[in-house]
Order: C-alpha cells, then sequence, then structure tokens
C-alpha cells in the first residue's frame, strides 16, 4: 500500500521534474569541493542536509590535482535523480546524463551538477571517495535527508 502511494505520488509530481519550469521556483543549489587545491583529502562541505521533495542541483567541484569520487550508495537509493550536467571550464554543459547514480568520478579542476529530489528520509549516509586510500585520509561525510514529501512548495 505505501508502494502505491509512492507510486501515484510521482505520477502526480512529474510536471515538478523540470528545472526549466514556466512556474515556480529553480533548483535549490548547493555547492560541495572534492579535495582542496593543496591536496587535502576532504569533503567541503562534509556534512550535507537536503529537505524531501524539493529540487536540488549539487554541484560537485573539484579543485585538487587528484581525481576524487563522489560515492553514497545510501543517498542514491532515496533520491529521483533528475540528471547529472559535466560542465566545462567556461560553465556551459558538455554532457548530460540519465539513470540512477551511485557513484560520480570528478577529475583534477572539474565540476559536475547533479540534479535531484530527495524521496525518502534517511539519517547520517555515508558519503566517501573510494579511490585510493582516500577514505582513510579523511575524505568522508555524511548526508541527511529530512522532512515531508512536499512538492511544489
Amino acid at each position: 500500500m505505501r508502494m502505491i502511494t509512492y507510486l501515484v505520488l510521482f505520477f502526480f509530481a512529474l510536471p515538478l521534474f523540470s528545472e526549466e519550469r514556466k512556474h515556480g521556483g529553480k533548483a535549490i543549489e548547493v555547492k560541495v569541493e572534492a579535495g582542496t587545491k593543496d591536496g587535502k583529502m576532504v569533503f567541503i562541505p562534509n556534512d550535507l542536509t537536503f529537505e524531501r521533495g524539493k529540487h536540488y542541483k549539487l554541484v560537485i567541484s573539484n579543485p585538487s590535482p587528484n581525481a576524487h569520487y563522489f560515492s553514497t550508495d545510501a543517498f542514491a537509493t532515496r533520491i529521483y535523480t533528475r540528471k547529472i550536467e559535466v560542465v566545462g571550464p567556461n560553465g556551459k554543459a558538455l554532457a548530460e546524463v540519465y539513470g540512477d547514480i551511485h557513484d560520480i568520478e570528478v577529475f583534477p579542476n572539474s565540476t559536475v551538477e547533479w540534479y535531484f529530489y530527495p524521496m525518502k528520509k534517511g539519517k547520517n549516509l555515508k558519503l566517501y571517495c573510494h579511490k585510493d586510500n582516500h577514505e582513510e585520509m579523511g575524505m568522508v561525510g555524511t548526508i541527511n535527508i529530512v522532512g515531508s514529501l512536499s512538492f511544489g512548495k
């Protein structure tokens, strides 16, 4: 029964899943850096919170000299991914990726934009970089999904 409720909500919310809507607000932009210019293995910020039913644009940039993963299986299973855009140095989209996303590898001095809707609550969901020993060196964080499902607000 609960699954049917989610499917009905999803069906009626489909018109809201477009960033280019003529009515309503744009995606809420949240920025996170994977690593630092001087090579520190951190996510900045390393604690992210998203509210269910709101449209987000997560801008993941990598200012470091190393490639990094933005990995979070528990988060990926609780959201609806609209798309991911690979962004060029001039800020224009080079490619769009659709479907379920669990890992994003961001190369040095690159940026990706993840457009999504948080659907299911989650507390202290693991965020990490699984490249080499980056996780052990401190490249970890948490993601929280809070609130009630309220599309269009």
